[in-house]
């Protein structure tokens, strides 16, 4: 799921860092889709951030929780699983745990970016 991100383009409500998360959360567990109610909602920053409220980062710690991903300490953080991340913006990012478990690979406006673990800030244990 992260090889097959590299060719996207980011687009807000189909291709965001949000999504990205989601796509790579759904592949791992089999879960049904987490961003099911969010996908085409939204087509740009303004309107992810009518989704996600005033904290992106509680937003994702809510979404976790709710499909009992306990959150855990990012120097534990392992492949596959969800990072909160400061990509100096006011709101944050959210990623994927790299398959090298180095980096967070993230989808971001210049495309999927690889993120060090000095930017990682909250994580949570998938599957």
């Amino acid at each position: 799921m992260i090889e097959s991100a590299r060719e996207l383009s980011f687009e807000w409500g189909v291709f965001d860092c949000a999504l990205h998360v989601a796509n790579c959360v759904r592949a791992i567990t089999g879960c049904a889709d987490p961003a099911a109610a969010y996908r085409g909602a939204y087509s740009d920053e303004t309107g992810a951030a009518a989704i996600f409220g005033t904290s992106f980062e509680d937003f994702i710690a809510s979404q976790a929780a709710a499909l009992g991903c306990p959150e855990i300490p990012v120097t534990v953080a392992q492949r596959g699983d969800v990072v909160f991340i400061d990509n100096d913006t006011p709101q944050g990012a959210v990623g994927i745990v790299s398959l090298d478990g180095r980096f967070v690979a993230c989808a971001a406006e210049g495309g999927l970016a690889l993120v060090r673990l000095d930017r990682w800030k909250r994580a949570w244990k998938v599957g």
